[in-house]
């Protein structure tokens, strides 16, 4: 391992003298002169500005900045990719005028719609109308046990889709599928394998000899092994119905409303989903013990008695519960939110390569009045101007597309100001998974900006990096003539934004952040903050990357970098990143 390592940071060492020390392929120079400081502050103010309300998705503030955006791709001679409409009109019930002209000259609003793809967004939450039941089923009649929700019973759901069903009940110990030594819960006591479709299947939260830290699952603090949503999906592989996750009777739990207290309003909360996408996660049920000891009561079976058989023998022992049924009817209050990405689209100048397509995003939403995202609940109802958040990415792209717009590039580029991120990243999943407006196949990398207007002057964080060493080498060519610190440290962040959904299709994708700061999410997040001349170097060096991805004979390869890998990389942006904030003597 040692050598390994020794050997990766003397070819990390050896690529970056090489890349500094790069040439970018001529023909860019006139579109880097574009790309204007004055320019990004006027973008920003508009964007940012209180009149926009926090740029919500599907308010009409939000459409008002997708108007401006949509506007700026059109000066810049973007081409639109979707059929316009015959004329650009209000819901029949809205009041004239409600949707008020930006303060920015409008000549025609029926000639943006061409840059908008517009999509549905489900807007969900929790009714009270939902009911758990335990039934009992006897020769003469059946018997209904109902409980409360938060009272007896949390749900976590985010399908936004109303169900009742009566189902069977099957014990699965914990849940765990793969576990030490060939463990496996849906193993019943025949030593065959319980099928569980169609069936709610009740998991003990946990693991066996939970207690015990000598024990082979307690030391190799595999994570799954706690993990109920790991859990429930081994369930819904296996067709189950649901999960109902129950507390051990072996170890001293909180009392069920204290132990989820924390979860009650992320569970509670409105969610966001795209309806013709509903998420196939089966509804995982957290009970009291209240719920648990009457689905055992009557069955033959004390919880207890299996749950130390279990530890005693390290044997699974899955079954039915034969006597009762369990249903489950959970409603939800929804509607749909019509929101837009902004989509603009320059052709290259290659009769071959323009069919090779190099995404350039940033999602141009924020949180509103805080009404969901907010770090701190008191300041719900207050604008969340999100400068930084993400009108800094957005200005950034709109600059990108003018300079793009000078130059001959051989490769087709498509910008895309992206929608409902602040939802979950809903307008990126929408392009990628439903509608790509140039073939997904053909699409050779992404290039996301997200917050970066903010912190150290020097630093610039770059998620992605660890699934395209190629991405990595032409951002430093490209950063040769930028000069930031460029830090690779953002594994985690892997999912944290729009460029999640091209990752997962494998596309090679950067992901350029200047790094959090006390303001995210807050109504302080305000264009005051912001650090224009970061902001101008880091839309140039978005510009000069995405040239030489739009330019070279090559594109850039996937690769999914190895742990060891990753770790050379992150011990060293760690080191580069203390030594710039160390204080100086």
């Amino acid at each position: 391992m040692k050598d390994l390592l020794s050997t990766t940071i003397t070819l990390i060492l050896v690529l970056s003298f090489t890349i500094t020390n790069a040439q970018i392929i001529p023909g860019y120079e006139e579109g880097l002169q574009i790309i204007s400081k004055e320019a990004l502050q006027q973008h920003l103010t508009f964007l940012a500005s209180d009149s926009l309300k926090g740029r919500a998705a599907g308010t009409d503030e939000n459409l008002i900045a997708s108007l401006y955006i949509a506007e700026k791709f059109r000066e810049a001679g973007l081409q639109p990719l979707f059929p316009s409409r015959s004329k650009f009109k209000v819901e029949e019930d809205e009041p004239a005028g409600k949707i008020e002209v930006p303060t920015f000259e409008l000549v025609d609003a029926v000639q943006y719609e061409g840059y908008f793809q517009r999509f549905a967004l489900k807007k969900s939450r929790y009714s009270d109308n939902g009911e758990i039941k335990i039934i009992y089923k006897n020769d003469k009649s059946d018997i209904f046990i109902s409980y409360k929700y938060k009272n007896d019973y949390m749900i976590q759901y985010a399908n936004g889709k109303n169900i009742s069903i009566t189902t069977p009940l099957i014990f699965a110990g914990y849940g765990i599928e793969k576990g030490e030594d060939g463990y496996n819960d849906y193993i019943g006591i025949d030593e065959k394998e319980i099928d569980v479709s169609g069936k709610f299947v009740i998991i003990v939260d946990g693991h066996p000899l939970d207690t015990d830290t000598e024990s082979s699952f307690s030391r190799t603090r595999n994570a799954y092994y706690r993990n109920v949503l790991r859990k429930a999906e081994v369930a819904a592989d296996r067709g189950a119905a649901g999960v109902v996750v129950i507390s051990s009777t072996l170890k001293l739990e909180p009392v069920f409303n204290f132990k989820y207290q924390n979860l009650v309003k992320a569970f509670d909360k409105t969610s966001y989903s795209l309806p013709e996408n509903i998420h196939s996660r089966i509804p995982i049920i957290y009970a009291s013990n209240v719920i648990a000891d009457e689905m055992f009561r009557g069955s033959g079976t004390k919880l207890d008695s299996v749950l130390k058989k279990i530890d005693r023998t390290l044997k699974p022992n899955a079954f039915e519960i034969t006597n009762k049924m369990f249903c489950a009817q959970i409603e939800f209050d929804s509607e749909i939110v019509i929101a837009q990405n902004v989509i603009g689209f320059l052709e290259g100048s290659d009769p071959e390569l323009k069919n090779e397509y190099v995404v350039i995003g940033a999602h141009m939403d924020h949180v509103g009045f805080g009404e969901y995202g907010a770090m701190d609940k008191s300041n719900i109802g207050h604008i969340h101007n999100g400068a930084d958040d993400n009108a800094s990415g957005t200005s950034a792209i709109i600059e990108m597309a003018k300079a793009f717009s000078k130059v001959k590039h051989k490769r087709s580029i498509v910008f895309i100001a992206f929608n409902a991120e602040e939802n979950g990243l809903l307008g990126a999943r929408y392009y990628v998974y439903h509608q790509p407006v140039k073939p997904i196949e053909n699409t050779i990398a992404m290039l996301n900006f997200d917050m970066v207007g903010r912190n150290e002057p020097e630093l610039l964080w770059v998620g992605g990096a660890f699934f395209g060493e190629d991405l990595i080498k032409i951002a430093e060519t490209a950063n040769a003539h930028t000069g930031f610190e460029l830090l690779y440290n953002m594994g985690l962040l892997s999912g944290a934004s729009d460029h999640a959904y091209f990752l997962r299709k494998k596309i090679p994708a950067l992901f350029f952040f200047s790094g959090m700061h006390d303001e995210y999410h807050t109504p302080s997040d305000d264009i005051e903050k912001i650090n224009f001349d970061k902001l101008k170097r880091v839309t140039q060096l978005g510009y000069l990357t995405g040239w030489i991805v739009a330019n070279s004979d090559g594109k850039p390869a996937w690769r999914e970098m190895t742990m060891e890998e990753r770790a050379v990389i992150v011990k060293d942006s760690k080191e580069r990143q203390d030594a710039i904030r160390k204080p100086k003597k």
